[in-house]
């Protein structure tokens, strides 16, 4: 094959407001901001991890709604902790944490919501 698929590069979000997502990702989620870049459209990558996102803020009307994914699978360790932590911060978290015993060996998640409606999913093994 004249090919390799090395797994995932990054995930684009659309977004309201860049600030108030930089914000919400740098400063309450921890990532680092890695590179910004304005070809048509305001750009900035955010990297945590092996997780990396592309915030885009068109300069012009688009059909794309802000915040338009289904979500975003983030694995963490200290799910228990990251949740508790979001709380604090204000952020709607569920009140129980969810386990499936027989997924994937064993994982624990959580859905809520960033700043422009994306749907966020801390993700943890329990097996590793």
């Amino acid at each position: 094959m004249a090919f390799e698929l090395k797994g995932l590069a990054h995930i684009g979000i659309h977004v309201k407001d860049m600030e108030r997502s930089v914000h919400f990702y740098r400063d309450i989620l921890g990532f680092t901001v890695t590179d910004e870049a304005n070809p048509g459209s305001r750009l900035v990558f955010c990297e945590k991890g092996n997780c990396y996102l592309e915030l885009i803020q068109p300069k012009e009307h688009t059909d794309r709604v802000p915040g338009q994914i289904d979500h975003i699978a983030i694995e963490v360790k200290g799910i228990e902790e990251l949740r508790d932590y979001l709380e604090a911060q204000g952020v709607k978290v569920p009140e129980k944490i969810g386990w499936m015993p027989d997924l994937l060996g064993g994982v624990k998640n959580f859905f809520f919501e960033g700043p422009d409606g994306e749907r966020l999913e801390p993700f943890e093994y329990t097996s590793r």
